[in-house]
Parts: structure tokens; C-alpha cells; sequence
């Protein structure tokens, strides 16, 4: 069985012979108990995820790659990265040529203007960008110019993250509307995937997999692909084109969100111990990674930010990775608390509110699984998120009773992780003290 299989087994344990329509783009087929024609039955073939013609995206990426070719150099052009952002005919002492800048430089000033990221009257993503780009030629040292130049690659993946996540989020929040095209819903969701698959795609293939979920669910990279494969064939609703599936749209967001999150948290603690070891630029790299996690730490773990910059910006012997891990898994696991009952608690189950959040759970449970390994005796991994699992299937079939027990079990675990972390009372949403 493939990943994508097991989501929408979990996602749709109920909707059977519509998945198989949904698996191979056909919706005009028979449904449970109705027959073709049906007024239950959409009669759109859904498009393929990406189908949806996307220029502006396409031609960002393409700076985006040679862009990062030259930062690769040991030597980066100062001038030609100008050209490469600002547009092609520009030099270093004049704005862009090109109205709005280059498609790269329009990006990130639509993400900024759109999600209010604007300090100063400045948007905030772009005068990052400005800022390395003009004052590079002031710094005569190659490798600290290298430096300065690598932060644009940092704050291009904290733009993706950011535009990603508030796309998905428009599909997933969608209320059913007859007067929308689907076709406008596909656009949205397939311009995710795009600025996804060009800028943060080469970080999830990287971070690798989480050992206790590979059976069920793959690799990192393989439960983003799935979900976004999964979340956009729920676009055309089962019933009308324009009422997409909030079981399929509203838990894909869910789930190619955390795993971003835990993808850039594997590459980070990666990054962290090449800098223990002396690596200055993979110092440099792990707290512009820190930055995409910063709003998940920040409100669970907030002195841990500041800390954790001040440690990555200092001797590189003092970069301790295992103390980071630890820093980081303060905030996860509270976080991955308010999901181990929340289903119950809130009546939620048989939802999709209620599914979405059995998955956030799920994944950012398994952010701090290598600390609960090192920190539970006796902890099974595997064990513990085939818990995560079943309280998942409890939650699709509305089945109190075993969705109740299984949130007792995971709750626990929860807690107990928590106090070996040395937080003071099991939480989920206790910010913790300078």
C-alpha cells in the first residue's frame, strides 16, 4: 500500500468508490448506492495536481535556481545576483528595470504585501534581500560577502514557507460557494505546490524519514507529495463541484504544513552539528532555518529563540545540537498535546476539524520522537504512532469509546515526555519563563 493510499484510507474510510474516482481524476462516476447522473454525483474530471498553467511561478523558479547555482560559487557575483533578482538589465547603483522587479523580486513582494509583512513601510522579505544585495560590495572579505549573500537563500525559504502555508490555508477554509470556479481553487492549491516543489522540495528529500512511520506512511517527502496529491483531488466535492471535501482539503493542508516543519527541523539539527564540528556556513544556514520554525517556538518555548540564535552566531565548538533538539521539543510536544484529545474534548469527532487535528498531531508528535526515545525508558516509536493511528480511524468513525481510551494512552506518553523535558506541568499552550 502506498502513502498516498493510507491517507486517503484514513481521510475517507468512508467514501470508498468515490477515492477510486478521485485516484484516477474521474469524479463522473457511480457513488455509494447511486448510479451515474445522479444529482450526488459531480460530472467534472478533476485536473492533475500542476496542471494549472503557472508563468509567474515558473519564471520566479527559474531565477530561484540560478540564483542558488551562484551563491554555490566560491566566489558569487554580486552583479549578476542583482540582475537575477532585480531584473536583467539592472546594475548595483539603480532599481529594476522591470516594473515590481524581476518575476523572483515580484514574488516576494506579493507574499509580503499579501501577509502584511511590512515594517516601516518597507516590505520586509524584500528589503532583507535589497539590503544583502547593496551592501555585499562594501565588504571586501570573500567569504564574509558569501555569507551576507547566502542570507537571501534563507529568507526566499522562509517566503515559500510562508506563501505555501497561506495558500493552503485558503483552500482549506474555503466555505462552499456555487459562484466559485474550481478552476480558481486548483490555481491556488497548484501554486503551492509549485513555489513548494522549487524552493523547500530539496530539504524534505533530504531530511529523509521518520524510522516508525515509513511502513505506513513513506518518507518525509513522500507524505508532503501524497497530501498535496490527496488535498487537491478533494477540490471537486463529492457532491457538488463547487463544495470541495473538507476531510480531503482541510487534513492535506494540515499535513503538508507539520512535516515542512519537520523536515526544516531534521535539516536544522543537521545543520547544527556540521557547525559543532566547524562548519561556519552551516552555522549560518541553521538560523536561517530557525527562522521558518520561529513562530511554532515562539508562544511554547520563547526564550529558546534568542538562545538558540546566540549560540548558532557564537564559537562554533559551543554549538550544541542535543540542546538545541531539546530547546525545539519543548515547543513540539506541547504543541502535539492540545491534539491527543482534542477530538473528544471539543466533540469534533467524525469531522474534519476533527481529522485535521488527529494528523496535526500525528506529525508533530513525530518531531520529538527521537527525543522520546532518548529521554522514555522502554518507549516504542513504532508502537507509540500506531496509537496515533488508530486514535486517528477512532476519530474518522466516530467511535467514542475507543477514542477515548486511546486518548489516555497518548496523553500520558504526552505528559510524561513534558516532565522529562522539565516543564512544570503538562501543557499546550504554557509559554515558557526566561
Amino acid at each position: 500500500m502506498t502513502a498516498l493510499e493510507t491517507l486517503r484510507i484514513f481521510v475517507h474510510p468512508r467514501r470508498g468508490a468515490l477515492i477510486a474516482c478521485l485516484a484516477v481524476s474521474a469524479l463522473a462516476c457511480i457513488d455509494e448506492g447511486g448510479e451515474a447522473g445522479d444529482e450526488s454525483v459531480v460530472d467534472e474530471v478533476a485536473p492533475e495536481l500542476g496542471d494549472t498553467p503557472l508563468p509567474a511561478c515558473d519564471a520566479a523558479l527559474f531565477a530561484h535556481e540560478q540564483l542558488l547555482a551562484e551563491l554555490a560559487l566560491p566566489e558569487p557575483d554580486v552583479e549578476y545576483i542583482a540582475q537575477l533578482y532585480r531584473g536583467e538589465d539592472t546594475d548595483l547603483s539603480g532599481e529594476s528595470p522591470i516594473p515590481g522587479g524581476s518575476p523572483l523580486q515580484r514574488w516576494v513582494r506579493e507574499v509580503d504585501a499579501r501577509l502584511g509583512r511590512v515594517e516601516g513601510g518597507l516590505l520586509v522579505d524584500d528589503a532583507a534581500i535589497e539590503g544583502a544585495i547593496d551592501l555585499a560590495p562594501m565588504i571586501d572579505d570573500v567569504d564574509e560577502r558569501r555569507r551576507l549573500l547566502l542570507t537571501i537563500r534563507d529568507v526566499l525559504r522562509l517566503v515559500a514557507s510562508l506563501d505555501v502555508r497561506a495558500r493552503l490555508a485558503t483552500v482549506a477554509d474555503q466555505l462552499p460557494d456555487p459562484q466559485r470556479d474550481p478552476a480558481l481553487t486548483f490555481a491556488e492549491w497548484d501554486t503551492a505546490w509549485c513555489y513548494w516543489g522549487g524552493v523547500l522540495r530539496p530539504l524534505a528529500a533530504e531530511a529523509g524519514s521518520e524510522p516508525a512511520l515509513v511502513e505506513s506512511l513513506g518518507s518525509w517527502e513522500t507524505i508532503i507529495v501524497d497530501a498535496f496529491g490527496s488535498g487537491h483531488a478533494g477540490i471537486l466535492g463529492p457532491e457538488q463541484a463547487w463544495a470541495p471535501d473538507e476531510y480531503a482539503t482541510k487534513a492535506s493542508k494540515q499535513i503538508i504544513e507539520k512535516t515542512t516543519f519537520t523536515t526544516i527541523h531534521r535539516v536544522l539539527l543537521a545543520r547544527a552539528s556540521a557547525a559543532q564540528g566547524g562548519d561556519q556556513a552551516a552555522a549560518d544556514e541553521a538560523l536561517g532555518l530557525l527562522r521558518v520554525l520561529e513562530d511554532r517556538v515562539l508562544g511554547r518555548n520563547s526564550p529558546a529563540v534568542p538562545a538558540i540564535e546566540a549560540m548558532l552566531e557564537g564559537e562554533l565548538p559551543s554549538v550544541d545540537p542535543a540542546w538545541i533538539e531539546a530547546e525545539l521539543a519543548v515547543a513540539f510536544v506541547k504543541r502535539a498535546r492540545k491534539y491527543c484529545d482534542e477530538a473528544v474534548v471539543a466533540g469534533t469527532l467524525g469531522t474534519p476539524d476533527g481529522v485535521k487535528g488527529a494528523w496535526e498531531g500525528i506529525v508533530y508528535t513525530a518531531v520529538v520522537l527521537p527525543v522520546m526515545e532518548q529521554r522514555l525508558p522502554g518507549f516504542d516509536a513504532a508502537a507509540h504512532m500506531q496509537l496515533w493511528l488508530d486514535y486517528l480511524a477512532a476519530v474518522e468513525a466516530e467511535d467514542g469509546g475507543a477514542a477515548v481510551a486511546l486518548t489516555q494512552e497518548l496523553v500520558a506518553v504526552n505528559c510524561a515526555t513534558q516532565a522529562e523535558l522539565g516543564i512544570a506541568a503538562c501543557t499546550a499552550s504554557e509559554d515558557e519563563s526566561e
